[in-house]
């Protein structure tokens, strides 16, 4: 079972500043605004502190499961139906998000992600004086920094360039940074964090910031900004710390990587957010929510047979047929979508056109109703694969190494190798490195970015074969500042086109 510490459980308030942590008492402090005032802040205050920092800044839970579904349903492969969460999903679906729907964009890509930025700044003005030693200084330190670095790289990718807080002085009212200001500071902190950052999580907890995990972020930062040399740089300097590999073991290495019982086990999640049943806040909802109907009972061949343990949510996820078909017939990626099932009455159930299933996230047997133990994964191996194969295509595609990076992704898959001779141009074996993402990471939120990167979002929209915006607009590419943020501050200013 992988260790970790359930953050989200402790409790962090800052009305005082009081702060109180789940592992044991604090020592009782008397503390000013932001700083103690009668000495060294103690181990357990500044832990306490840390853990305020995880909290806020774990995409888990139904933060992570927003996440990934405005990545994805916002795309052309999947989409969302039925229940509660289609009310709010619909406005994904249909492209007309504002600044005032879906509630997401203010509560987890706005206000969350600026606790996060605030708590790091309270920890960074007091932990100097603080009575950890050298050491924890220098390691806790590079965490935090890394947790703001990656969650600004985070508002970077969804609202443009925003206001740049880096003290707890700074005034509530502030103007957007440059784009130059916000992408020195991202850089420049994930640079500085990664050389102070341990090779293994501190104190053996999942979910801690770690070397790779920077290098990681900082790859899929410069991917997004297409600065394709230095997504070359930091792949190799992932894969110069030998600690990460493709996992490959069993007959379908792929689906029992997104099983809960094998995250101790394999070594190609670079980083991820942790999630368990056992803390409800924490835990995965998304296979919840993509069982075909209520009397799903198991799969035709019996690979799957639903336990009593697992819920099926009201709501449902779907997959559109032309991305289920699009798949080679043997490729074990297809396996983990289905278009028919045996209900409750045994009999066989061909599902209707585009309403196929995703079993990405496979049924996990500790599953507590609805709540699973799948981490939220946002760095793997294979994602080192392909971001470097794009990159290498931008620089001097195509050519041999490239076609050998895709391959290791598509032979794990048992997909048939590509061959370089099928591509007489850089922009053929683009749009073959796309397909390949989006079979690859189907489920995990990066579809909305990689069509950006490739140009090609708003126009998988307007010419959807199934869901079809015709009117899609360009501006979409960037969400839009909440509006209870633009009413707070006047200095503040909207998104083109919103």
């Amino acid at each position: 079972m992988k260790q970790f510490n359930i953050i989200k459980i402790c409790i962090l308030v800052f009305l005082g500043i009081t702060f109180t942590q789940c592992e044991k008492p604090l020592k009782t402090e008397i503390y000013g605004e932001f700083a103690p005032i009668d000495g060294p802040a103690s181990e357990g205050f500044m832990r306490g502190l840390l853990d305020g920092v995880y909290s806020e800044f774990q995409f888990n839970g139904e933060d992570g499961r927003n996440f990934i579904y405005f990545g994805d349903f916002s795309g052309d492969h999947l989409w969302n139906e039925r229940g509660g969460l289609s009310r709010v999903t619909s406005f994904v679906l249909n492209w007309n998000w504002d600044a005032q729907n879906p509630s997401w964009f203010r509560s987890n890509f706005w206000s969350k992600p600026y606790r996060v930025i605030r708590n790091v700044n309270y920890f960074l003005e007091v932990v100097d004086d603080s009575e950890l030693s050298d050491e924890e200084k220098k390691i806790w330190k590079a965490e935090v920094r890394f947790a703001r670095a990656t969650t600004y790289a985070f508002m970077y990718n969804w609202f443009g360039s925003i206001p740049l807080r880096t003290k707890s002085s700074d005034p509530p009212q502030m103007a957007r940074a440059t784009d130059t200001e916000m992408l020195n500071f991202i850089e420049t902190e994930l640079v500085s964090a990664a050389i102070d950052l341990p090779l293994e999580p501190a104190d053996g907890e999942f979910g801690r910031a770690t070397k790779g995990a920077a290098y990681g972020i900082l790859m899929k930062h410069y991917l997004n900004i297409k600065n394709w040399n230095k997504v070359v740089e930091y792949a190799d300097l992932i894969d110069g710390l030998g600690l990460y590999s493709l996992y490959t073991a069993g007959d379908n290495p792929h689906r029992d990587l997104f099983k809960p019982s094998f995250e101790t086990i394999e070594k190609e999640t670079i980083f991820a957010f942790a999630a368990t049943p056992l803390v409800r806040g924490t835990a995965n909802a998304i296979m919840s929510h993509s069982y075909p109907e209520s009397n799903y009972k198991s799969f035709v061949n019996g690979e799957d047979v639903k336990l009593s343990n697992q819920s099926i949510s009201g709501t449902k996820n779907r997959v559109y047929d032309h991305f289920y078909n699009s798949f080679e017939p043997n490729d074990d990626r297809k396996k983990q979508i289905i278009n028919q099932y045996i209900n409750s009455e045994n009999e066989i159930v061909t599902q209707e056109a585009n309403k196929n299933s995703s079993f990405k996230y496979w049924p996990d047997p500790e599953m507590d109703a609805w709540a699973s133990g799948h981490d939220f994964k946002i760095i793997r191996y294979a994602d080192v694969l392909l971001s470097k194969a794009e990159a290498l295509n931008e620089i001097n595609g195509p050519n041999s190494i490239i076609i050998d990076l895709i391959n290791q992704v598509r032979i794990r898959a048992k997909a048939s190798p590509l061959v370089l001779g099928d591509f007489s141009s850089k922009e053929k074996l683009k749009d073959a490195i796309l397909d390949e993402r989006g079979w690859e990471f189907h489920f995990e939120g990066k579809r909305r970015e990689d069509l950006i990167r490739h140009g090609k979002y708003v126009s998988a929209k307007r010419n959807h074969p199934v869901h079809p915006i015709p009117s899609a607009e360009d501006f979409r590419v960037l969400i839009p500042i909440p509006q209870a943020e633009l009413d707070a501050n006047p200095k503040m200013t909207q998104n083109s086109g919103y």
